[in-house]
C-alpha cells in the first residue's frame, strides 16, 4: 500500500498538474502531483531503489521534473515538499515510508534539511533520523555544519525562478549522492 503525503498542501493537490508551487510563481514549469502528494508522474507501487526525503531542493522547484536529482537515479522516488512545509513533516513522511511495503533495508535514502532558523532542531531531528535506519545519508543545506550531515558541493546554477539549485547542481549532487551510496554500501 503506498503512502499518502502528511502535508496538506501538496496532499490537497494530488492528481493534479500545476504551473506555480512555493516560490516559483514564473509558470514556467510544470508539476506533476501524483496520486499520494508527491512530485511525480507516477504513482508509489512500489519499492524503490532510491528514495529521497526533505526539502524544495529535492523538490525540485523551478526544474523539470526529468533534471531533477531523484531522476538522475533509476527506481527511485520523490518525497520532497516545498511550499509551507516543516523539516518535521518529511520526517513524517519518512516514518511513514519505513513502515509501509515500499520498504526494505536495501533501499538507499537520502534525507535534505532545511533551516527553519528558531523553529526545529536539525541536530536532534537528524539523531533522530539516524535511529530508524543508520543507512540514511542526511544532508544539510544550512549555513552552519549539523552533526551527522554531509555538506554538498554549492549551487553552480539556479532554477528558473532564481531561489532554488538549477538543473547542473542537481547533476553533480546527483554524482556526489552516487558515490555516498556506493560508499555506505561498501562499509
Amino acid at each position: 500500500m503506498p503512502i499518502d503525503n502528511c502535508n496538506v498542501p501538496l496532499y490537497n493537490i494530488r492528481g493534479q498538474t500545476v504551473k506555480t508551487w512555493g516560490l516559483d510563481d514564473t509558470g514556467l514549469i510544470t508539476y506533476s502531483i501524483n496520486a499520494q502528494g508527491f512530485r511525480s508522474k507516477n504513482n508509489y507501487s512500489d519499492c524503490p531503489k532510491y528514495a529521497f526525503f526533505g526539502n524544495s531542493s529535492i523538490f525540485g522547484i523551478g526544474v523539470n521534473e526529468d533534471q531533477i536529482l531523484s531522476s538522475q537515479f533509476n527506481n527511485s522516488q520523490n518525497f520532497g515538499l516545498a511550499g509551507e512545509y516543516l523539516n518535521k513533516d518529511s520526517v513524517t513522511n519518512l516514518e511513514n515510508f519505513l513502515s509501509s511495503p515500499l520498504y526494505n533495508r536495501k533501499v538507499k535514502i537520502a534525507f535534505f534539511w532545511v533551516e527553519r532558523e528558531g523553529q526545529e532542531d536539525i541536530g536532534k531531528l537528524i539523531t533522530y533520523v539516524n535511529s530508524l535506519d543508520k543507512n540514511i545519508i542526511n544532508v544539510s543545506q544550512t549555513k552552519k555544519k549539523d552533526p551527522g550531515a554531509v555538506h554538498l558541493m554549492p549551487s553552480i546554477d539556479s532554477d528558473v525562478s532564481r531561489t532554488h539549485p538549477g538543473p547542473k547542481t542537481h547533476k553533480v549532487w546527483a554524482k556526489t549522492l552516487d558515490l555516498l551510496f556506493n560508499r555506505v554500501d561498501n562499509l
